[in-house]
């Protein structure tokens, strides 16, 4: 039996996966976010954004608050596979 886990903890999950990845990158790389390509600190900030409005939220978290979240985890794993693509193309 599966059991349902909340859109809440599914979100989180996303944002915590990509904040230890954006951190064991920078580390690895001896850098900082700051000097990754703009289009992926953007995208990062405004995920972390989405995320702290939906962390700070009472309640259910609104269709309005998820699809922010989502457009912005897609925009930065859109510039992240061009950030890796140009590394290692």
């Amino acid at each position: 039996m599966t059991r349902h886990i909340p859109e809440h903890a599914k979100i989180q999950r996303e944002f915590q996966d990509w904040e230890f990845g954006l951190t064991g990158y920078c580390t690895d790389n001896k850098t900082g976010i700051e000097a990754l390509p703009s289009a992926v600190v953007q995208a990062w900030d405004d995920m972390n954004a989405a995320w702290n409005d939906i962390k700070d939220s009472q309640g259910n978290v609104s269709e309005e608050k998820r699809q922010r979240f989502r457009e912005a985890n897609n925009r930065l794993q859109n510039a992240w596979d061009a950030m890796t693509e140009q590394k290692t193309g």
